[in-house]
């Protein structure tokens, strides 16, 4: 369904101002920056889009002028005359405290493990089992005890892809930009790992040693307070599968006003979005053959529209510096789930700067002013980042830049670095970022955050 929310701020009481281009004031500029401020909620990641903003650490809101204008920072229209088209696809990964186990945990079907263990209970009159179990059986069983113990709340692996189509002309501009943010986390109830298990035929239950393979007569209340094999059949240990992709379409344009102190640009942009969710719970295994829902029941399509706002500020004193301020999804859409509830895209604020150093050499930094939650639980996203661009020929350049998260450091340090090549009317541009630390995944290192974008831009 489509829905305008009608009051960009829910907060009160409302504000109303007039913008005269021969009249406007810092006062007026310091009051919009309030308003933003005051309106600060948890967002969603502020996901780097394009190549620029990929290779600079991040950074946007006040270097990424052209035709990404409208997706970071839309008062940058004002500050590149023309024509600019870009077209480019991404794809990122983070990985955090859950890679290695959810492919172990897969690859030891643990499920029928503990169903053939509870098979083989013993018969109580004579206390032995009724046959013996195997020792795969045996080490699949305390090795996913083991696992599923050292498996935190705060875990999880997304991906992240992205397309994009961006064309600005003049001050104004409209663009496709399709993002995506898939995650998948173990919920574990931690009070639920002891071995116990169920023998169906007689409905006995029992503790479980797998080290010598006996067995122990238990009650149902002692094996439902404690059991592994209760949480699985009952999900009170589950993965959980959630994503967001959304379409935004916007249209943005933006003004420049003269000020006695600088240069202010002032820009909008009104977009629809299209939103798809996607919600599921699965075994901790590959075993999911009671997860009968498929894919397209647990997805969900709807539409909103969406509000965004920035502002850029260039001082008379100081004229290589530029310094902007973005408040993207001011209304906060959200978008409905399979199962009733909503994923809601929360307001994001960032600010940023850039400084040219040369006609060849540009700085820039981003400071996200919301720490921003992730679909991975316990994962909020707080990014400050920056670089550099050194463009010395029109068919050349080379970015490079850090970014680090504020509010978790798992990630580390985030190295960023891009390329670009060709004539302004085609420039192939190629960009990427990987984090310090790493994780594993069968056996492997992986970075805990990586991600590659690729582009062509056209100028003219």
């Amino acid at each position: 369904m489509l829905c305008l929310i009608s009051p960009i701020l829910n907060h009160k009481p409302y504000i109303i101002f007039e913008i005269n281009s021969k009249e406007i004031s810092m006062k007026t500029t310091l009051s919009l920056v309030t308003i933003l401020s005051l309106s600060l909620l948890h967002g969603g990641e502020f996901q780097s889009l394009g190549g620029l903003s990929t290779s600079m650490g991040g950074a946007g809101v006040a270097s990424a002028s052209g035709s990404l204008a409208g997706y970071y920072n839309p008062a940058l229209l004002t500050q590149k005359k023309g024509v600019e088209l870009s077209l480019g696809v991404g794809a990122g990964i983070r990985e955090n405290n859950i890679g290695e186990s959810i492919n172990k945990l897969s690859n030891m079907n643990l499920t029928d493990s503990l169903d053939r263990i509870g098979n083989n209970a013993p018969i109580v009159a004579t206390n032995t089992p009724s046959k013996k179990n195997s020792q795969e059986d045996r080490d699949n069983i305390q090795e996913a005890q083991d696992i599923l113990k050292s498996i935190g709340s705060k875990n999880g692996i997304s991906l992240m892809p992205s397309a994009y189509l961006g064309v600005q002309y003049e001050n104004m501009s409209i663009g496709v930009y399709g993002t995506s943010d898939i995650a998948v986390s173990a919920d574990i109830d931690t009070k639920h790992t002891g071995l116990s298990v169920k023998d169906e035929d007689n409905g006995l239950y029992y503790n479980y040693n797998p080290t010598n393979d006996n067995y122990t007569l238990i009650n149902q209340a002692e094996y439902e307070q404690s059991s592994l094999e209760y949480a699985l059949d009952t999900n009170l240990s589950t993965l959980k599968a959630q994503g967001l992709a959304t379409v935004e379409v916007p249209i943005s344009y933006a003004q420049a006003f003269e000020l006695p102190q600088g240069e202010l640009s002032v820009g909008g942009s009104l977009k629809f979005i299209h939103g798809t969710t996607y919600t599921q719970t699965l075994s901790v295994d590959s075993d999911n053959s009671n997860d009968s829902d498929t894919l397209d029941k647990n997805k969900k399509e709807s539409d909103n529209i969406g509000i965004d706002v920035g502002l850029l500020f260039k001082p008379s004193n100081i004229q290589k510096l530029q310094v902007g301020l973005v408040a993207k999804n001011l209304n906060s859409p959200s978008f409905d789930t399979a199962d009733g509830a909503n994923i809601k895209a929360d307001l994001q604020l960032r600010t940023g700067l850039q400084y040219r150093v040369n006609d060849s050499l540009d700085i820039a930094g981003d400071l996200d002013l919301t720490s921003n939650k992730t679909l991975i639980p316990g994962y909020d996203s707080q990014m400050l980042g920056g670089g550099l661009n050194y463009h010395p020929l029109s068919w050349f350049a080379f970015r490079g830049g850090l970014m680090q998260n504020l509010a978790n450091s798992d990630d580390g340090v985030v190295y960023t670095a891009g390329l670009v090549l060709g004539p302004k009317a085609f420039q192939l541009d190629m960009s990427a970022q990987m984090a310090s630390k790493s994780g594993s995944y069968d056996g492997n290192d992986i970075p805990k955050y990586a991600k590659v974008n690729v582009a062509l831009v056209s100028k003219w």
